[in-house]
């Protein structure tokens, strides 16, 4: 049930983030703008229910471009996954960044921290921190806004497309 919590609050982010991109003209710096947007863009700030917390990782414009799995997408059943190093990112909250100071820049998404072992396989990721949920300016252009968990990888199946029948004929002369 976490689970599937954590795809609809990732979706309503990604969602948030898409409305204040098309009110504003451009991605929101800091979360915090998202949560005070006026008019709203969320219907609430939503907490991570894998950790309970507020504070989400953030996906910056740029990130979203790194290929997990080597060119193509995932690797091919029965082939290992490629070792990686994982990289901290960065995490908004009421306390910044350690007392750092918060970090900013264009905002195109979310993800859990948690680095627990996930029971369902999300786009083919296995670890909570890497079930990014994040709005493609591309994909709100087609009409697929958000991933589809249902399939791989989040692409949206192919239009499935019926011969259109042709127009009726009339044939003869009309009655009156």
């Amino acid at each position: 049930e976490r689970e599937a919590e954590l795809i609809f609050r990732g979706q309503q982010y990604v969602e948030g983030i898409r409305l204040y991109r098309q009110k504003y003209g451009r991605y929101p710096m800091r979360m915090k703008e998202l949560w005070e947007a006026d008019p709203r863009v969320l219907r609430q700030k939503w907490t991570d229910p894998i950790t309970g917390s507020e504070e989400w990782g953030v996906v910056f414009l740029g990130q979203e471009g790194q290929q997990v799995g080597g060119p193509g997408g995932p690797p091919a059943p029965g082939q290992p996954r490629p070792q990686t190093t994982p990289t901290r990112t960065p995490v908004f909250g009421d306390r910044g960044l350690g007392g750092r100071g918060e970090k900013v820049g264009p905002i195109i998404g979310v993800h859990s921290l948690s680095t627990d072992t996930s029971i369902k396989v999300y786009e083919g990721r296995t670890q909570y921190n890497e079930w990014k949920f994040v709005f493609l300016e591309d994909q709100a252009a087609g009409g697929n806004q958000g991933t589809n968990p249902d399939t791989p990888w989040g692409q949206p199946p192919p239009p499935v497309r019926s011969p259109q029948p042709p127009p009726p004929q009339r044939t003869g002369t009309p009655r009156y």
